[in-house]
C-alpha cells in the first residue's frame, strides 16, 4: 500500500494515498504531451465507450491521434506513480480518486487516467485544470490523493445490497457498477419508496453527468439506468442517499430509464426495470403504492414540478399512470 498518515474520515485504511505536489496535463493545449502520446490507463476504443467517453472531446484536435490531448481538460481526471500490483489497471479504471486541497479543505472526485508525473519533477500528482480550478490550485500545491476500496465489496454491493437475506428474487444483473461521487450517507433514514425518471438524454450523457463531482456543476445522480436494451448500471448503493429527487432522497431509491421525452419504454427496458423493482419492493419491504414518478414523489419540493418521468410509462402524466403500469408490469413479474 502506498500511503501516508493521513487516514480517510471512514476509518478505512485507502488501497492508495499519497501527499505531495501537483501539476495539471491534458488536453489541446497540453504541449507538453506528444501529439500520439496516449494514456496508460485507456485506449482509442474507450473513447467512445459510455463508460468513459465524457473523458474525451468528441474529436482528436488537429494535428493529433494520441488520448493525451484528446482529453477534455474541463473534467476531473488524474495521473499519479500508480504500482500496478496493489492498484491493478482496472482497478484504476473503476474507481474514482478523491483529490483534497488541504489549505482550503475543498475536495472533489476524478477518474484515474494516466501513470506520471515523472519522478525528477518532485511531484506526486498530474491533475485535469478542471480538477485544479475546481480545488483552488497553481502548480506546485500540496494535494492528497486517496482511493479507497470498495466496502463492502464492490461485488457484494452490486450483488447484495440491502438489510435482509430473505428475499426470494434474486437480483437482476447489474451490467456494471459505475459509482458516481454525487451521493451521501441516509444517517439512519429507512428506504420507504422507489422513484421513477426519464433521463431525457442518452445513456453516455447520463453517465457522464452523473460521474461529474464539480462542485459548481448539478451533483446529481441515481442509484440505477436502466439502458434501453434493458442493462442495467448501478451508480449509488441502496444504503446511500443519491441526489434524484430534491425532498424525497433520504427515503428514496432513484431507476432512472434512458429516454427522451416523448419516447416509450422499449420491452427490454420494461422488463429490467419491472424486474428490479419487483426485487426492490421485497428487499426493503416497499408497498407497491409506493413506487412514483418523478414529479409525485411525496416531499418533491421543486416550484412548479417536473415534466419527468414524461411519457415512458403510458401517455398522461399523472401517478395513476405510474400505479397502473406498476400493477401491469411488477406485481405480476
Amino acid at each position: 500500500m502506498q500511503t501516508n498518515s493521513i487516514n480517510g474520515g471512514s476509518g478505512t485504511p485507502p488501497t492508495f494515498q499519497v501527499t505531495g505536489k501537483m501539476s495539471t496535463f491534458g488536453g489541446p493545449d497540453d504541449h507538453g504531451m506528444s501529439p500520439t502520446e496516449g494514456l496508460a490507463l485507456f485506449e482509442p476504443v474507450d473513447a467512445s465507450d459510455p463508460r468513459y467517453s465524457y473523458l474525451f472531446l468528441p474529436a482528436p484536435p488537429p494535428g493529433t491521434s494520441g488520448l493525451g490531448r484528446r482529453l477534455d481538460p474541463s473534467k476531473f481526471y488524474l495521473a499519479c506513480r500508480w504500482v500496478y500490483s496493489e492498484t491493478p489497471r482496472d482497478f484504476l479504471r473503476n474507481n474514482l480518486a478523491t483529490i483534497l486541497n488541504p489549505q482550503n479543505g475543498r475536495s472533489v472526485s476524478a477518474r484515474p487516467v494516466d501513470w506520471g508525473p515523472n519522478p525528477d519533477t518532485n511531484r506526486v500528482a498530474d491533475l485535469s485544470p478542471g480538477v485544479a480550478g475546481a480545488l483552488g490550485l497553481n502548480t506546485d500545491d500540496f494535494v492528497t490523493v486517496s482511493i479507497y476500496q470498495s466496502s463492502p465489496a464492490l461485488s457484494a454491493a452490486v450483488a447484495g445490497d440491502g438489510h435482509g437475506s430473505s428475499n426470494p428474487r434474486p437480483k437482476p444483473a447489474i451490467k456494471e457498477f459505475i459509482g458516481s461521487p454525487n451521493h451521501s450517507s441516509r444517517n439512519g433514514a429507512n428506504i420507504e419508496m422507489v422513484v421513477l425518471h426519464c433521463t431525457e438524454a442518452t445513456l453516455q450523457g447520463t453517465l457522464a453527468e452523473f460521474q461529474n463531482g464539480d462542485p459548481s456543476g448539478r451533483q446529481v445522480s441515481a442509484h440505477y439506468v436502466i439502458d434501453r436494451n434493458g442493462d442495467i448500471y448501478q451508480m449509488v448503493r441502496d444504503s446511500d442517499r443519491a441526489n434524484h429527487c430534491r425532498g424525497a432522497n433520504q427515503n428514496s431509491i432513484g431507476i432512472e430509464h434512458v429516454g427522451l421525452p416523448n419516447d416509450t419504454l422499449t420491452n427490454l427496458q420494461a422488463k429490467s426495470s419491472a424486474t428490479l423493482i419487483a426485487w426492490l419492493l421485497e428487499q426493503y419491504d416497499i408497498p407497491a403504492n409506493a413506487v412514483y414518478g418523478h414529479d409525485f414523489a411525496p416531499d418533491y419540493n421543486l416550484p412548479g414540478g417536473t415534466s419527468c418521468p414524461d411519457k415512458l410509462f403510458g401517455p398522461v402524466h399523472s401517478q395513476a399512470t405510474i400505479a397502473t403500469w406498476v400493477n401491469n408490469n411488477v406485481l405480476t413479474t
